[in-house]
């Protein structure tokens, strides 16, 4: 799975790209909604930060997870890498995002040797990753 993940050590390594999604700044009440927008992570400096941010481009079937730990945990997967069969999707109720029903996230299993299986590949969760709204 390694391969269609990218882990990103500064956010101006964010391709830019129409992101639909939410970065939610560290002195903000709720988040910035983005709706097919591109994002500037150029003009974020130390303060404010970016709590979190999901970001989701369709057309190129990227999905983008920044979390801010002390640091900086920002991954990109190319959801278009993996075969449909590993992928199931999940709705989920938001937070204060306006005008959005459901965040869509998208489960990502891949099959792994299992000892107490006698070796025989069982399918094992990797990752959650945001695959934009329902309006």
């Amino acid at each position: 799975m390694m391969n269609h993940t990218i882990k990103h050590k500064s956010l101006i390594d964010i391709p830019k790209l129409p992101y639909e999604g939410y970065v939610w700044m560290s002195d903000a009440k709720e988040p910035i909604v983005l709706n097919k927008e591109t994002f500037d992570f150029s003009k974020i400096g130390i303060n404010p930060f970016i709590i979190e941010a999901l970001l989701y481009c369709d057309g190129e079937d990227i999905s983008i997870h920044i979390q801010h730990t002390g640091e900086y945990q920002i991954f990109e997967y190319h959801l278009n890498d993996f075969s449909k069969k590993n992928l199931v999707e999940k709705d989920y109720l938001p937070h204060r995002l306006n005008g959005v029903k459901n965040l869509i996230f998208k489960q990502i299993w891949m099959p792994e040797p299992d000892e107490n299986c006698a070796g025989i590949d069982v399918m094992n969760l990797k990752v959650i990753v945001f695959c934009g709204f329902k309006k």
